[in-house]
């Protein structure tokens, strides 16, 4: 007969295993929401803050400052906030939760040793450095997406966004005009576009040219009737050449400055297995080391649903009216005329031009 000690222990077990089951769930849905730039929750919005501002890591107050200030920046006033204000702020005790939870279920976004052990004292000690500005991480973001894999020009379109907080800035812009507009609660596929969109469609690019100073779009294209490698191998060069050409772009152009950081996120729909993902994140990480030493490296490259994701919604948008341009064939329609007014209104004008390490010539625009 099994002991009552026995059963007791196998439930705890059991037990036991369910939480470490739901963390890790939850940890992989946070780390998904900060690389596809969804805020939704709060939780991903300390997390946020504690994965492009380090020191904040430490402080709860750093935290705190730096969380109003990205998010609720029509409340905070870093010259004094008014009592009647502070009703409307996120709650600290909310915040240092979510953070503790982030920290210490997730193990991510850690706090330094010392402070780890010493928190609350090292917190009373460094009042003075937490009324100082925190250096964020610098870090390109690039959101990725592909088409046209059964027409003759495979295309891979990407939105670069220049800076952490700038994806913050975009991100929000679009979440509020969307919330009011004929899209709302619609994820946007240049794909499912009707007739009734134009109007819609011409509000959307305002809100994206009103924020095109944080933007880079690139796109990059080869013929697949030129090249005998597999469609599998196409795709994946062209993502890699297009972080490799775009980030010498930006450098040679002097719209980043080193040392900085990418982190890739790419539709997780598309054609990128795991094992693919990891090969080529290590030759992107080869030929910046190559070329730029350790002052240009990748953060990451990871894949998300489009669904969660504004900005890889955005670089589907480009890559569906490339696609539009480059492989339609027949009679012009609505969709054309939407295809030419994205290209236009982005400036996305391609040009045919040699990549190296490609076996064919491709069109690639920056």
């Amino acid at each position: 007969m099994v002991s009552d000690e026995y059963e007791s222990g196998e439930e705890q077990k059991s037990i036991d295993l369910k939480k470490l089951a739901r963390i890790e769930k939850e940890k992989k849905e946070l780390l998904a929401s900060l690389a596809g730039g969804n805020f939704s929750t709060q939780k991903a919005k300390v997390a946020a803050i504690l994965n492009l501002f380090p020191d904040s890591r430490n402080s709860d107050i750093k935290l705190a400052l730096k969380y109003w200030e990205t998010f609720q920046p029509d409340i905070y006033n870093p010259s004094g906030i008014l009592p009647k204000d502070l009703f409307k702020l996120e709650r600290l005790h909310y915040i240092v939760r979510a953070r503790a939870k982030i920290q210490n279920e997730y193990g991510l976004f850690q706090a330094d040793e010392k402070i780890k052990h010493h928190r609350k004292k090292q917190e009373e000690v460094m009042h003075e450095s937490v009324l100082e500005d925190v250096a964020p991480k610098r870090v390109i973001h690039v959101f990725a997406d592909e088409t046209g894999k059964t027409h003759d020009f495979v295309i891979v379109a990407a939105v670069w966004v220049l800076s952490g907080r700038a994806v913050f800035k975009v991100t929000q812009a679009i979440n509020e005009w969307k919330e009011t507009s004929a899209w709302a609660g619609r994820e946007i596929h240049f794909a499912k576009f009707g007739k009734m969109d134009f109007d819609t469609l011409r509000d959307y690019l305002g809100v994206i040219q009103q924020n095109r100073e944080f933007l880079s779009f690139k796109v990059i294209a080869v013929q697949k009737s030129r090249t005998k490698r597999k469609i599998e191998e196409v795709i994946e060069k062209l993502h890699e050449h297009m972080l490799v050409r775009g980030a010498e772009h930006e450098i040679e152009q002097g719209r980043v400055d080193l040392p900085r950081e990418i982190g890739v996120t790419i539709d997780e729909e598309q054609s990128l297995d795991p094992f693919i993902l990891s090969e080529m994140t290590r030759r992107v990480a080869a030929d910046f080391a190559q070329h730029y030493k350790d002052q240009l490296q990748i953060e990451s490259i990871q894949t998300v649903s489009s669904r969660s994701s504004a900005l890889v919604q955005l670089a589907d948008l480009v890559a569906g009216a490339v696609n539009r341009r480059l492989n339609h064939v027949g009679a012009k329609n609505y969709k054309d005329e939407m295809a030419d007014w994205i290209v236009h209104t982005l400036d996305l004008a391609l040009g045919e031009e040699g990549v190296p390490g490609l076996d064919v010539s491709a069109l690639f625009r920056v």
